[in-house]
Order: C-alpha cells, then structure tokens, then sequence
C-alpha cells in the first residue's frame, strides 16, 4: 500500500506469497498473477471516491512497491540478485494490461520506493542492502542507503549520512525528500543540495508524517511500541519533546498494522482490515 505523487493510493496484490528460501530469504522470482487497485481519496473529507482494478497477469518478479509513472506502474522488488557481476532487473515499467515497458536494476535490500511528480524514484535500503548480500557483498548499489534515479534507472544522486539503515522515507509538498536511519535516528530533510538535521526523541519509528502546515511530525513509537504515534513540533533545527498522539475514528482508538504516509496525507489498516485515510494538516 502506498501513496502516489498523485495523491491517489495504491495497493500491489500477488495472488501467491512466494515461499521464503530456507525459511529466511526472499525470493527474487515469484511466476504469480499481480492485481493493482487504485483508491481515489478525497484528503479534504478523507473518503474513498473511486476505485479500479488492474490484472497485469503473471509477472517474473517478486515485485512488493508500486508507484504510478508515465501513465503506468512502477513495480519494484525489494530484493535482487547479482550474478556474475550483473544485477537481476528488479524495477519494471508496466502498462495497465501487464505488459513490460522497460526493466532495469535499483539494487538489493530496498526499504521503500517512492516516485516523484517528475518521474524521478527514490529508493531507501535496508542494512542488507547496504552491506552486501545476494550476490552484492562487493559496492552494493545501496550502499548509500538512499538512491535518486532517474525514471530510466540511472542514479542522479546518493545520500552521504552514514547509514546504515533507513528506516523511513517521506516527501513533502515540496517534494523535499525527508528521510529517518540507523544508526543516528536523526531526521534530515534535503532538497538535493542542502540539508537540515533534526534530532527526534525516538528509536526504531518506521514511518513519519509531516503535518500540512509544517510545523510538526507524527513518528510511529518505534522500539516502544510500532503502531503508536507521538507527535513533535519544530522549533528552528530542533524538535520538541514526544508526545502521545493516538489515532481515533469515531471516538474510538485505532491500532493500525499496516501504515504509509507521503507528507501529510497517510493511510491505515488496523487488524480487522478496515482502511482509513487522514490528511494531517495540524495537530
């Protein structure tokens, strides 16, 4: 599930979960039927105005990301092999009946994928992504631990922070990419040439949002507690102090298990699979 630079939200469905190698790896191949969906939300009274699904058959690929680029979609795979020096194609172009536009190689170990409204893709990476490991122990594609490419897969620009883990990745209005990383859990937001650095009051978040009116972010707790939010306001470089968010519907409290967020707008699936869409404009 993730949100496009469009504003609409995306789910990439496989009919068959591909059996994990050993019981531990992923599989790079996966021979299943993909299905896209594709939600209209209205953000400004956070309801679903549409809906449409897209059969793109069966694919090669264990594809896990979608993004809409050029009319079709982006799928990637978080995982590829490098075999005799040349990495599998692990990112497709793919027309809405399925077919293969063009291929091409985003590295191993990716964390999450978003595209940008000019076709631009940001790729984050995981440790093993960033170490090495399917074939890529030597100069891993990911070894900045965040990539931009441009949408024919050559990289435009690689992260110099030290990670080694990124843990979580937002675009703003602006399309300034924030992102979030082990081993620091600093948060920084760039624009490609400058930097500012943030120091949060938590470890572990594996998701952000960053309220409409710039003046707050929303992590989920982290090592505390994944699926709880906490909020905190910027104050020149700095951030305040943690504090509690919970999410509500309807006078309820939500305790969403699957979640994602580009700038302010985010989706949640709590654990009786029930979908809600916010637009975080202040808090």
């Amino acid at each position: 599930m993730q949100i496009g630079s469009d504003g609409k939200l995306y789910f990439l469905f496989n009919e068959n979960i591909p059996e994990r190698i050993d019981g531990m790896f992923v599989p790079t191949k996966s021979h299943s039927r993909y299905l896209v969906t594709v939600l209209d939300i209205d953000w400004d009274n956070e309801t679903v105005t549409n809906e449409r699904f897209y059969d793109l058959g069966t694919q090669e690929v264990n594809y896990h990301f979608v993004q809409p680029l050029d009319g079709g979609f982006l799928l990637v795979a978080s995982r590829c092999c490098r075999i005799n020096g040349t990495g599998e194609n692990n990112a497709a172009l793919i027309d809405r009946h399925g077919s293969i536009l063009r291929q091409f190689c985003l590295g191993d170990g990716i964390a999450d994928v978003a595209v940008l409204s000019d076709g631009r893709i940001v790729t984050s990476y995981f440790d093993e992504g960033v170490l090495g490991n399917y074939g890529w122990e030597d100069e891993p594609l990911g070894a900045s631990g965040l990539v931009v490419w441009d949408k024919d897969g050559k990289i435009l620009w690689e992260a110099d922070s030290d990670i080694l883990d990124c843990y979580a990745l937002n675009i703003d209005d602006s399309e300034r990419l924030w992102y979030y990383y082990y081993t620091e859990f600093e948060l920084v937001c760039t624009d490609l040439q400058n930097e500012t650095v943030y120091q949060p009051d938590i470890s572990g978040a594996d998701m952000f949002i960053l309220t409409a009116d710039g003046k707050s972010v929303i992590f989920d707790k982290g090592y505390d507690g994944h699926g709880s939010f906490v909020a905190e306001r910027f104050a020149g470089d700095s951030l305040s102090a943690p504090e509690d968010m919970p999410l509500d519907y309807e006078g309820r409290e939500i305790v969403p298990c699957t979640y994602t967020s580009r700038g302010s707008r985010a989706a949640f699936i709590d654990g009786e699979d029930r979908l809600f869409v916010k637009n975080f404009i202040s808090i």
